[in-house]
């Protein structure tokens, strides 16, 4: 057993007994990891705000390799993101970026770009305009899955190199765009608007941090086709993936029209 001290982004908590807490965070040293928080819900709670899902915390932890549960005895909040989010829509996209991180990653992999990504998204949901936010939720689902390995390909053929179809052809389970004749071989291709391709490239070549500046209705149109392609793709890829009940309250909220924006069948 060691003490460590470590910064992480509190995914979700689960109770623990009578007055203590399970608290799930993913951290910029040692990945993901189950703190043990002993009296953490009696009132006043000694943690305040460091253990809350969203905050931003350093923790000192008794930190044991082989176990899944380590026990945190001091947590201090560098930054209360939950407690700067007025309003639903902001709260909801946030929820998406946790829900996201914890379906994707498992296990006390330390990934310090992903983790900084995360921090990044957070802090964009907070400052962007309503308009923009699910620039920023698209941009961050992407980028996550590039730094996962799993980049959509859109320069060529995902299949087999070669040159792309005209008619924007994109295969969920091969990762990318297709050419003619790879499509016509491939079960569940869609056909993207060019606006939606335009978008999804956008949001793949820029930092998550620059989306609280981008018009949902002008660099990034058709958000809700952008969407439902994402998610596809995310669920061909990633096993533990399937379908963030986060995205299901976004769909409903401004800036995603799931009907207008409706990817078409090749």
């Amino acid at each position: 057993m060691a003490i460590v001290r470590c910064e992480g982004i509190v995914l979700k908590t689960h109770a623990l007994g009578d007055t203590s807490l399970i608290v799930v965070t993913y951290t910029r040293e040692y990945g993901l990891l189950k703190l043990v928080a002993k009296g953490a819900r009696r009132t006043p709670s000694r943690f305040g705000f460091a253990l809350e899902p969203l905050s931003r915390s350093r923790y000192v932890v008794y930190h044991k390799p082989d176990r899944d549960l380590h026990l945190v005895s001091q947590a201090e909040v560098i930054d209360p993101v939950g407690s700067r989010l007025a309003d639903l829509a902001r709260l909801a996209h946030a929820q998406a970026a946790l829900e996201l991180i914890d379906r994707l990653v498992w296990g006390e992999e330390p990934h310090a770009e992903l983790y900084d990504l995360l921090a990044a998204a957070l802090g964009g949901v907070t400052r962007a305009p309503l308009v923009s936010l699910p620039a920023v939720t698209l941009a961050f689902q992407l980028q996550v899955a590039s730094l996962l390995g799993y980049r959509p390909r859109l320069d060529a053929c995902a299949n087999c190199g070669e040159a792309i179809s005209s008619r924007r052809l994109f295969s969920p389970a091969r990762g990318g765009l297709l050419c003619d004749r790879c499509a016509a071989m491939e079960p569940g291709t869609v056909t993207l608007s060019a606006d939606g391709l335009a978008g999804l490239t956008l949001l793949l070549s820029r930092p998550v941090a620059e989306a609280v500046d981008w018009d949902a209705l002008g660099e990034v149109r058709r958000s809700g086709e952008i969407l439902r392609v994402v998610e596809a793709f995310l669920k061909h890829h990633f096993q533990r993936f399937q379908g963030l009940k986060s995205l299901e309250m976004l769909r409903s909220l401004p800036g995603f029209d799931a009907e207008r924006d409706a990817p078409c069948p090749a």
